[in-house]
């Protein structure tokens, strides 16, 4: 049997590798120094009297200030996550109550202990007293709003209302606040933009002229979130000594994070900023922003890889060790930056064919001037004279894939896809920032038959759920429903029921399937 395998940041979390969400929180909280130091030694080697530098570098380049992204860019992050991500937002605050049970199940805080010291400050139990009337929502904005009554939003206002010096906690209470409102305030002034005059006549553009006259101001919105979660990257204490205010503090911060690395949205800051890759002398501020985060990006991404000797837990590429024995790869593709897999199968002794990056990866090199990307271990090995920057396509970005070697591993890639029995997928979203791969496997599906099989996991709800959203985001019809197949997975044991998800896999391909694929039906 002939398998593809794709494996995104989820296949990596067991290895200690932080989900896309949390990557995306971390490249903001990294200081920009050391990289505006190393970049400013970089402009030293070009040599200013090439054709390069004259035509291409903007006069006096070797001198000018190097940007970095800052404050400035924490108003179009809220903006671009609220726009795009609110619906999420308004759901996960919905469920404030389950979100703070899973915060306290992370930091290891009982309930027993919270109730306690929760009760020396406030003199009664958690849930005794919640704000579902004493707080109501504007009926234009939303009608049902579950957030005030929570028991544990509801607890937090009491210790802001009965703690003195409580303006951490206060803090965190108006960022849930600023969040809700922003959320839903984005929705009303959608519908206003688009519904401003419920009829008006087709052949009279003037209407055309006066809508979208509504927006948020963003600066406001979520303001207080980005401050606690990327300049302070705060943390809190968890022991029996500490009080009511440091416990629901550090629920507080654990339950925002876990909110934002599921919403926090920054392809709107890129797509600012991307374009100025190619055109440095029209804005070297937006050029050197960009230039700096991609090198920040790539430096987190390798201090994030475990070393491979010390690495005791197995996940998902060890589980392969068995497959590997009795079958055959026909590709392995990734959307991860760092290759885990490769050096996990060498320390076993086993070999794989080439793993190929659809979204760049620590040794991929973009040069902006040429559209080209290189790969190389070790940058000694660049073209000094001229600037190359890591190859990391962070959630846009996608004019690089235009180039000749990007272009290639695309198509080698889908041509190894489509010799294969079926493709398996593990560990990966299929957001609508991976248009460029979602649209790789729909054409497989569509165009040549093939059996789509993706690795969930459990608690993301059950497989028939997960298929019906997972044929949304491929964007193919209910038609095409036996051909791709939701695996849901114990996060833990990587199982389906007793049996590991890739013997799942094996057994559930029928001779018949197989045929199938290799004539692609």
């Amino acid at each position: 049997m002939k398998l593809g395998f794709f494996f995104g940041a989820g296949a990596e979390i067991s290895y200690g590798l932080p989900s896309g969400g949390k990557f995306a929180i971390d490249l903001f909280r990294q200081d920009p120094s050391p990289f505006r130091t190393a970049f400013r030694h970089q402009l030293q080697t070009i040599d200013v009297m090439s054709t390069y530098a004259t035509d291409w570098l903007p006069q006096g380049f070797k001198e000018k200030r190097i940007h970095a992204f800052g404050r400035s860019e924490f108003t179009c992050l809220i903006e671009s996550s609220i726009e795009y991500r609110r619906t999420e937002i308004i759901r996960r605050l919905n469920q404030f109550d389950s979100e703070c049970d899973a915060a306290m199940s992370t930091l290891g805080i009982s309930r027993e202990l919270l109730e306690q010291k929760f009760s020396e400050v406030v003199g009664s139990s958690i849930g005794d007293r919640v704000y579902t009337h004493a707080i109501k929502l504007n009926e234009l904005l939303a009608k049902d709003v579950n957030l005030f009554g929570s028991n544990y939003y509801s607890a937090m206002l009491d210790i802001v209302k009965n703690s003195d010096n409580s303006d951490d906690l206060k803090r965190y209470v108006t960022a849930f606040l600023q969040l809700l409102v922003g959320a839903h305030g984005q929705d009303l002034v959608c519908k206003l933009n688009q519904e401003l005059f419920e009829t008006a006549p087709d052949d009279l553009p003037i209407f055309d002229d006066i809508s979208g006259m509504f927006r948020l101001e963003f600066n406001r919105i979520g303001s207080t979130a980005l401050e606690l979660l990327l300049e302070e990257n705060r943390s809190f204490g968890t022991a029996d000594s500490d009080t009511g205010l440091s416990l629901f503090c550090a629920i507080a911060q654990n339950v925002l994070e876990s909110i934002f690395t599921t919403v926090l949205d920054y392809q709107k800051l890129i797509d600012d900023h991307f374009r100025y890759l190619f055109s440095p002398e029209t804005d070297w501020a937006k050029f050197t922003k960009m230039v700096i985060f991609l090198k920040i990006a790539r430096d987190y991404i390798q201090s994030q890889a475990p070393d491979i000797s010390t690495i005791s837990s197995e996940g998902y590429y060890h589980d392969l060790a068995d497959f590997v024995n009795n079958h055959e790869f026909s590709a392995i593709g990734t959307a991860n930056y760092n290759s885990l897999l490769a050096p996990i199968f060498e320390q076993q002794k086993m070999s794989i064919p080439e793993v190929i990056h659809l979204n760049g990866c620590v040794h991929d090199y973009y040069n902006p001037y040429k559209n080209t990307v290189v790969t190389c271990e070790n940058t000694d090995e660049l073209d000094q004279s001229q600037i190359y920057v890591p190859f990391i396509l962070t959630q846009s970005g996608l004019k690089p894939l235009t180039s000749v070697t990007m272009s290639r591993r695309y198509v080698q890639l889908f041509d190894a896809y489509n010799d294969s029995d079926a493709i398996v997928v593990v560990g990966f979203g299929f957001n609508k920032d991976d248009s460029h791969i979602n649209g790789l496997f729909r054409e497989l599906i569509e165009s040549y038959g093939k059996k789509l099989f993706v690795i969930s996991r459990d608690v993301d709800g059950s497989a028939e759920q997960q298929q019906r959203d997972l044929r949304k985001k491929l964007r193919i019809s209910n038609s095409y429903s036996k051909s791709v197949v939701v695996v849901p997975v114990n996060s833990n044991t990587r199982c389906i029921g007793e049996e590991l998800w890739v013997n799942y896999v094996i057994s559930m391909l029928k001779p018949d399937d197989i045929q199938e694929a290799k004539h692609g039906k």
